[in-house]
């Protein structure tokens, strides 16, 4: 059977982490990286077969790495993962020879989709691994951390709150992800929750979802809490409770009136991944230009 490496370089342990865990899924080798020097140091080390780098890392990010690659006549395939969709970054990207750029958050079947592609155009045997690939299926843990990733990345794009969600199956594989949106596409419904759910009951082609878990980084709003209640979801997982929230921006009135206390005593709501939610809310509350949604 073939061994595939996998380079992951990421400074975001949370996203390195879960790319990982979705890869590995598939009989992948990871080796992972939390910086650029520490992937040029990784390439020394060991054969890569494909290297997944972010764009933005300290000391030294996705474009220094490929600028090592093309320095030294190592050729690696590179795929860049950003949040930034400017064409600047593609034009960049083209003339270093990139082989492709990713936008955050990615989707992981579109990881494995273009890990799959790649691989196979730079002549790799994946069919080789087939036998030790498994479902998509992640821990209550890994799950959180994938709230909390589209979370930041939304607040980070400005595309609205700090707020991220993720509805999985009973077995832990995804059906829908939402963000928070409500200024950005002009929708007062358009809360992470609501955005996730609404997609795992479109992929189900069924609005009971009684089946279902969601995970969200911070605990639903009380239009999140009415649709969970309707579509019956038992069992909510949340990073940050209403009363943390509303002490980080007491000074909101429309957060104070938007936390009010709707309890559903048919659905359980766990607390998990607490301090990896809060030092994100913290950074977002501290960027000057935030979107405040």
């Amino acid at each position: 059977m073939n061994n595939i490496n996998i380079l992951i370089a990421e400074d975001n342990e949370i996203s390195r982490e879960l790319m990982s865990s979705i890869l590995s899924t598939q009989g992948y080798n990871i080796i992972p990286a939390s910086d650029g020097e520490a992937a040029i140091n990784a390439t020394k080390k060991h054969t890569i077969d494909l290297a997944l780098v972010d764009l933005n890392m300290e000391p030294k990010g996705g474009f220094e790495f490929v600028k090592y690659l093309v320095t030294h006549g190592i050729n690696l395939p590179v795929v860049i993962i950003t949040a930034d969709d400017s064409s600047d970054i593609l034009i960049r990207a083209n003339e270093l020879g990139v082989t492709r750029v990713l936008q955050k958050p990615v989707e992981p079947n579109r990881l494995i989709s273009v890990a799959q592609h790649v691989l196979k155009r730079y002549g790799h045997n994946i069919n080789a691994i087939a036998v030790t690939r498994h479902d998509l299926q992640y821990s209550h843990d890994q799950l959180m951390q994938r709230a909390i990733e589209l979370a930041e990345r939304n607040a980070k794009t400005k595309k609205g709150g700090p707020f991220g969600a993720v509805v999985t199956d009973a077995q832990g594989q995804i059906l829908g992800e939402g963000t928070n949106g409500i200024t950005s596409r002009v929708d007062p419904t358009a809360h992470a929750e609501i955005m996730a759910i609404r997609k795992a009951a479109e992929k189900l082609g069924r609005a009971d979802l009684s089946d279902c878990i969601l995970y969200c980084s911070s605990e639903p709003t009380m239009m999140g809490q009415a649709l969970i209640i309707s579509v019956g979801i038992k069992h909510v997982y949340y990073g940050l409770s209403h009363k943390e929230i509303n002490i980080i921006r007491s000074h909101e009135n429309k957060v104070r009136a938007e936390l009010g206390n709707t309890e559903n005593k048919d659905t359980q709501y766990t607390q998990i991944g607490h301090d990896d939610a809060m030092t994100m809310f913290e950074r977002w509350q501290a960027m000057d230009d935030k979107l405040e949604d």
